[in-house]
């Protein structure tokens, strides 16, 4: 079933990376173990697995605008349920509700309990809503059509927006590579993200975001068994040569993870290496 192999392929994503750094390897580790940056990578995979269940089906499951625990709202196909992330970092149930073409996902947080009364909300698209960044961990994340639009960190917007970016740009094309068998592009060396419109937009994600948080053009380079995704942060400058051709499923631990405030933000095959300080994806 495609819900079964988009599963298998995103879990594998999320629990990989992908490429070292240029002349000087740099070592890059596994996704770190913090309860909101797991929390985030589940519902981005959720996200994804109930966008390709509306593109098949023709509309979003349990499409009430009520809230429904997301394990729910998949159905029961044959082994998909081992590979469901329906908790959050902290164990407690993802929550889901759509109308019509928006879907909503939603972690209480630390404390399991909700900041607010969701059903009561109106519910639209996320490429609309305002992004409210809270730096206390008991704080909801609140995820719609793929963009987080509320999540329990500071006030670093210009790499969130990067961040964000990125992470829509890789959903279309995980959802791309579930159907064409494999990424989209043809780059060895990184090329503007502009270049994937053709085979991205508007089938997989209505207008590609072009720019990081900084104004500067989000590059990608795709090869066989190999995506990337990157900005060079505020100064535009890679901090490090890296390498483009090595498979998703190389693994390399160890090693620094993190840059400087307004440094590289780099995506491997939905796994992030590099991101600035203070910003966990």
């Amino acid at each position: 079933m495609l819900i079964q192999r988009i599963a298998a392929v995103l879990i594998s994503l999320a629990t990989t990376t992908s490429f070292a750094s240029g002349e000087t390897p740099r070592a890059i580790s596994a996704v770190p173990d913090d309860p909101v940056a797991q929390t985030m990578t589940r519902m981005r995979i959720l996200s994804t697995l109930l966008i390709d269940q509306q593109r098949r089906d023709g509309g979003f499951p349990l499409a009430d605008g009520r809230l429904h625990r997301a394990q729910d709202a998949l159905g029961s196909e044959p082994g998909v349920r081992a590979a469901r992330p329906v908790r959050d970092g902290w164990g407690h149930p993802i929550w889901y509700r759509a109308i019509g073409g928006a879907h909503q996902l939603i972690s209480y947080g630390a404390d399991g309990i909700p900041d607010q009364t969701y059903e009561n909300q109106n519910l639209y698209l996320g490429r609309f809503r305002p992004i409210i960044e809270a730096p206390d961990p008991r704080s909801d994340l609140v995820l719609i059509d793929g963009r987080f639009v509320r999540r329990p960190f500071g006030s670093r917007s210009r790499e969130f927006e990067t961040i964000n970016a990125i992470n829509a740009i890789f959903l279309a094309a995980a959802s791309f590579a579930v159907d064409s068998n494999r990424y989209p592009g043809n780059a060895a060396e990184f090329r503007p993200v502009s270049e994937l419109a053709a085979e991205l937009a508007p089938i997989y994600i209505p207008e590609i975001p072009l720019n990081d948080g900084w104004g500067r053009p989000l590059v990608y380079a795709s090869r066989p068994g190999a995506f990337v995704l990157a900005s060079f942060g505020e100064n535009g400058v890679p901090e490090v040569a890296y390498y483009t051709d090595l498979p998703c499923n190389l693994q390399a631990f160890g090693g620094e993870v993190t840059t400087d405030e307004g440094g590289d933000v780099v995506q491997v095959c939905g796994v992030f290496a590099n991101w600035p300080r203070g910003t966990e994806p």
